[in-house]
């Protein structure tokens, strides 16, 4: 069985699926699924598991934001016949419009893989133009690239049941795909960056990711301006993002006085990112939206404690004890000032959900069923 992702980037600093597809798709080559990946912009994967000749990189034009390019055509037709099935994975840009028409006449079956973006928030919570521009799109393409796919696939069932309700997705089969990439990494006990080790006597909360308002970075920062947590903690901010957003955390930062207390790192991968997920107490992730949490299952397989926002996903997956808060800034500053600060919680939260998440998410187990799941729905 041989599939195509599509993946709008394979720039890494982007974040979204790509991490996880490239996880995936080289451990479910032990299961005989042979996957590539077809992606747009520029290649930058400084720790990527996959062959990079199994990864297709095209360039993009104007307009860069629709990641509208020139050659997809003439490479679908030189290359879709090789695949038993298609991903299209994301939604909302120019790729997937064009994969899919290309799909249709070669008689390539095709499968959507929305990753959150037909969730209420991603629709409709992000001001009026953005949902106006994507309902009008959604009448004049997407629904026609839904309703012509074999199946959906989401992460979560939580994804699944918000899905339906957001543009009434019928006729289509939804179904929730094994996902998730929890491993057990080998120790790093310093970064490839000088500059990111860290004195042995500093506690370390750490977010890591992408740098974007829905990731409610900002709300972090006040949650710890209010805490009022001192020496020796320190909230460690690794990603890169949108510049607009980072520079507002830095302003943030120097006009609540907290310099010497939080630290904004830029992108880490590979070694770094290893180091500071083991290094750190606690990962934090106050989100608005994510349809699953990769970084906090990263997270948890490197025995980092985590706290998420309820409207992270995999909140439903994660142990019982685990903290979930809600998207309030009051309620993580007290978690901060009272709960991140026991010790002992750190500890114990820490090894239920390696446990946990061990039994339920292990690569090898995810992969196989990523594998069946690929299998039938394009064989069948």
């Amino acid at each position: 069985m041989r599939v195509l992702h599509v993946l709008h980037s394979a720039d890494q600093r982007y974040g979204g699926p790509l991490r996880s597809v490239l996880d995936l798709s080289a451990c479910a080559s032990n299961f005989g699924l042979c996957s590539e990946v077809l992606a747009f912009g520029k290649l930058d994967l400084p720790d990527n598991p996959l062959s990079t000749s199994n990864i297709y990189v095209l360039p993009v034009s104007f307009p860069k934001t629709y990641c509208y390019c020139l050659s997809i055509n003439e490479w679908s037709r030189a290359n879709l016949s090789r695949f038993d099935g298609v991903v299209l994975h994301g939604m909302w840009l120019y790729p997937n419009w064009a994969l899919a028409r290309a799909c249709t006449r070669a008689g390539v079956p095709y499968a959507c893989f929305p990753h959150g973006m037909l969730d209420p928030w991603a629709v409709y919570r992000q001001g009026v133009p953005k949902a106006v521009k994507k309902l009008l799109y959604w009448q004049l393409r997407e629904k026609r690239i839904f309703e012509r796919a074999r199946c959906v696939f989401f992460t979560t069932e939580r994804e699944r049941q918000l899905a339906k309700r957001t543009l009434h997705l019928s006729g289509t089969q939804l179904l929730v795909i094994p996902y998730g990439v929890y491993s057990s990494p080998a120790p790093v006990t310093k970064p490839a960056r000088p500059d990111l080790l860290q004195p042995p006597d500093r506690k370390i909360a750490l977010f890591l990711g992408r740098l974007h308002p829905k990731k409610n970075v900002h709300l972090l920062i006040e949650a710890w301006r209010r805490s009022g947590t001192v020496h020796p903690w320190h909230l460690v901010i690794a990603g890169s993002g949108e510049p607009s957003y980072t520079a507002r955390l830095r302003r943030m930062i120097e006009e609540k006085g907290l310099g010497e207390h939080i630290h904004l790192t830029g992108f880490v991968s590979g070694q770094d990112k290893a180091y500071l997920f083991q290094r750190a107490s606690w990962f934090l992730l106050p989100s608005q939206q994510e349809n699953f949490g990769n970084a906090v299952v990263e997270a948890i397989s490197h025995g980092c404690a985590v706290a998420i926002s309820d409207q992270v996903f995999i909140a439903d997956s994660l142990h019982k004890s685990s903290d979930i808060l809600p998207v309030d800034v009051q309620a993580w500053a007290l978690f901060i000032r009272n709960r991140m600060t026991d010790f002992g919680w750190q500890t114990q939260s820490s090894a239920l959900n390696r446990e946990h998440l061990g039994r339920i998410m292990n690569i090898k187990d995810v992969a196989r069923g990523w594998t069946n799941v690929l299998t039938n729905v394009f064989q069948s």
